[in-house]
């Protein structure tokens, strides 16, 4: 799969809620850097990252840009997020909007 299917599938399985194809597309090893945060590594890792994040927002990513380089071996994605608070996220103030980067 060339660099630009894998991040296309990757956030189509995402806004899909398909978490089973979306953490299968990530490596073992994978790096997160957390938003405001520390890095956590593995896919585990963010297997309960996204627990968290799927109990505490509903999400989705539009306007998806993907950027690579002339061989097409290595990508970036530019993107959107839409998202809503729907339960209290451990960090975050109750009451107080997260706010998102992309």
């Amino acid at each position: 799969m060339s660099a630009t299917g894998l991040i296309t599938r990757y956030y189509a399985a995402f806004n899909a809620g398909d978490m089973d194809t979306f953490l299968g597309l990530l490596h073992e090893d994978v790096a997160h850097d957390i938003n405001q945060g520390h890095r956590e590594v593995g896919r585990h890792a963010f297997e309960r990252f996204m627990a968290r994040m799927n109990r505490c927002y509903r999400e989705r990513i539009a306007d998806v840009a993907v950027m690579t380089d002339a061989s097409g071996s290595r990508a970036a994605a530019e993107f959107t997020v839409h998202g809503s608070y729907i339960a209290t996220d451990p960090g975050v103030p109750a009451g107080t909007p997260p706010t998102w980067t992309s």
